[in-house]
């Protein structure tokens, strides 16, 4: 079933994605949550939408895969705790495209297995490209609730407002303590410190249209070595490990877009075999309490612990 309160997107929706005419259509999503044909849904609303939408399925029984963020305020985060521990048998995965692209999840496993040592620093680059001469254009034509240019937590930029690189952050190295972010217009720029003592710079901004987008994605450096990922101008992605044995590249695909396979492939993997989900809606909480402290940071102007909290008002 396709969802949308405007019927002819979802129609030519399903004519765009070869649907069956006979795939049914509804602009309320509460009758997809009643259908018993239907097992997973798919959230791809507006961010104050998504709290009430997931807390929606899983009392409905249905497994979930939501866009970010995952808590519109700390008290969404609170509620979704709740209602996570109280329907514990569903899957939920959190769409933060970085985690499923192959490099970074070979990266991961690198960091993970020690290879590089305890991770002391670390730099953490996602740019979109932009053009500065319809800058106006832009804000002209994207109006309204649906801009979701951000609530309570901080967008990242102009351009579309991206919060991928804060999750990828926390994805390598594990829990936040405290930030100072500052916002500008072309992007919002943190400093970040790890429970584990290892202290990062955090980009999420834009770039030049006829610029190379993402040049580093990330370097982490360790007490063993250093790993650094990069994009180049065509959009491959690749990655390289410098430690005692010498340099060597990362095997791993170059695939990117928005991570669609292998996110697709790990949620049915996680419902039929039991498989352990990259991005959890726990971790998509957890990035969204950081997103926050990001947010008071940039309007107190001073450094922000991050709050976290498994009770609800």
């Amino acid at each position: 079933m396709l969802v949308d309160v405007e019927p002819s997107l979802a129609r030519s929706t399903r004519e765009e994605m070869g649907l069956a005419e006979s795939t049914p259509i509804s602009q309320r999503y509460e009758e997809a949550l009643e259908s018993q044909e239907i097992e997973v849904v798919d959230i791809c609303t507006p961010s104050h939408l998504h709290a009430d939408q997931i807390i929606a399925g899983l009392a409905a029984g249905k497994h979930i895969v939501t866009e970010k963020p995952t808590g519109y305020d700390l008290e969404e985060c609170r509620k979704l705790r709740f209602y996570r521990l109280k329907y514990p048998e569903q899957k939920v995965a959190v769409a933060y495209s970085l985690r499923y692209y192959p490099v970074n999840m070979a990266v991961r496993k690198l960091v993970d297995e020690g290879r590089i040592g305890e991770p002391i620093s670390g730099q953490f680059t996602w740019n979109h490209p932009f053009d500065p001469e319809k800058r106006e254009e832009r804000r002209a034509r994207v109006t309204g609730v649906l801009a979701d240019k951000g609530g309570r937590y901080i967008p990242g930029s102009e351009a579309c407002g991206p919060t991928h690189v804060f999750d990828l952050a926390r994805y390598m190295l594990g829990e936040v303590e405290e930030v100072f972010a500052y916002k500008k217009s072309f992007g919002t720029y943190a400093l970040a410190v790890f429970e584990s003592g290892a202290v990062c710079t955090l980009t999420a901004a834009t770039s030049s249209s006829w610029g190379s987008r993402n040049p580093t994605v990330l370097c982490i450096q360790g007490t063993e070595g250093t790993i650094h990922t990069v994009m180049n101008k065509s959009g491959q992605y690749t990655g390289t490990i410098a430690e005692r044995a010498g340099e060597t590249q990362i095997e791993a695909s170059p695939e990117t877009g928005h991570g669609d396979t292998t996110r697709t492939a790990n949620v049915i993997d996680a419902i039929k075999r039991a498989e352990p989900l990259i991005c959890p809606l726990e971790e998509g909480i957890k990035t969204s309490e950081f997103l926050h402290a990001l947010w008071d940071s940039h309007n107190l102007g001073i450094r922000v612990p991050v709050h976290r909290s498994a009770k609800t008002g």
